[in-house]
């Protein structure tokens, strides 16, 4: 027996179904449909709903790889492992009081639509996704809900010590190692013969003055303030490599212009210092706390609950496709 699971998120140059092959099987469309695939304590995901996100997780393969075993066994384990952990994180947030409020929904709700030129723009979206507008808010409100509980374990996080950054900085310090570096200002004209004007200006004028009074680049407030680069970013800055510190470029053309360089600093090859590479250190280290943090939780949360799949009628689970 063959019962198809049609999902319109499943479109484009082929039409998809995902189809329940169960030899021998005498049960109803509709009481396979109900049939739980995966338990979480008292939650569920039944077959139809399995199906359906596996469909969403498909829907951007070509006909050949969205039957490909290996992309369809990939895409059924991510969806087991989201409804799990979803599953555990509502028990725990239900158990710890914490919740999402209408107010919190909808203001997040309007953050989303602001990002669309209108609602029918944002509504089309949806229906690419074959996402209800109900159903949408409802998976928004898990997301939010899963905030909050991370949110929960980043607060037992203690910032890092000088000792570990020391540490991390150390064992990683191929992480921070870099090229030469000049430190830039620089002036863009849009014409060659007004480059070479302010050029000549130049020998007799303040640098940033005449930045800020001529240069079409954004950094012009800033005095044509560009920085450190590395050399090899950009072609055109490795010019500046070969000028001393101090010294100024003749025109040079670009595909963005006419400019000027004045090199006011460099530096060799060699490794960016802790002092200047401790705040991202900082970071890291933080969200790798976090991460063990919530990996310990969801291990002890997955050792407490009941979780249960049917593996067989998760492998009758595949994917058929036809053309238009």
């Amino acid at each position: 027996m063959k019962l198809f699971f049609k999902s319109p998120a499943l479109t484009g140059l082929f039409h998809f179904s995902l189809c329940l092959l169960l030899a021998g099987c005498d049960l109803g469309a509709s009481r396979v449909n109900s049939k739980p695939v995966v338990q979480v304590n008292e939650r569920y995901l039944t077959a139809k709903d399995f199906a359906d996100q596996l469909a969403r997780r498909l829907k951007n393969f070509d006909a050949l790889s969205a039957k490909d075993p290996n992309n369809v066994k990939r895409a059924k384990e991510d969806v087991i492992r989201v409804f799990i952990l979803q599953a555990l994180t509502e028990d725990y947030a239900k158990q710890n009081q914490i919740s999402v409020d209408d107010t919190e929904l909808e203001k997040e709700i309007n953050a989303f639509r602001s990002s669309y030129p209108d609602d029918l723009s944002f509504r089309r979206v949806l229906a690419e996704e074959s996402l209800s507008m109900s159903d949408w808010k409802e998976e928004l409100r898990k997301t939010l809900l899963s905030r909050k509980v991370f949110k929960k374990f980043s607060e037992k996080v203690q910032p890092p010590t000088s000792d570990e950054v020391r540490k991390y900085y150390d064992d990683n310090k191929t992480l921070y190692k870099r090229k030469e570096q000049v430190y830039l200002r620089q002036i863009i004209l849009d014409e060659l013969s007004k480059a070479q004007s302010v050029r000549e200006e130049l020998r007799r004028k303040d640098f940033v003055e005449m930045a800020k009074k001529y240069s079409v680049a954004p950094e012009a407030k800033n005095g044509g303030l560009v920085g450190w680069v590395e050399k090899g970013s950009v072609d055109i800055f490795d010019k500046a490599f070969q000028l001393p510190v101090g010294g100024m470029s003749q025109v040079l053309e670009s595909s963005y212009g006419f400019h000027i360089f004045k090199v006011e600093r460099k530096t060799g090859p060699g490794f960016a210092p802790i002092d200047e590479v401790k705040e991202e250190i900082s970071q890291a280290l933080i969200g790798k706390k976090e991460q063990a943090e919530f990996a310990a939780w969801l291990d002890k949360q997955i050792r407490a609950s009941r979780v249960l799949r049917d593996n067989e009628l998760l492998a009758a689970i595949s994917v058929e496709t036809r053309g238009p």
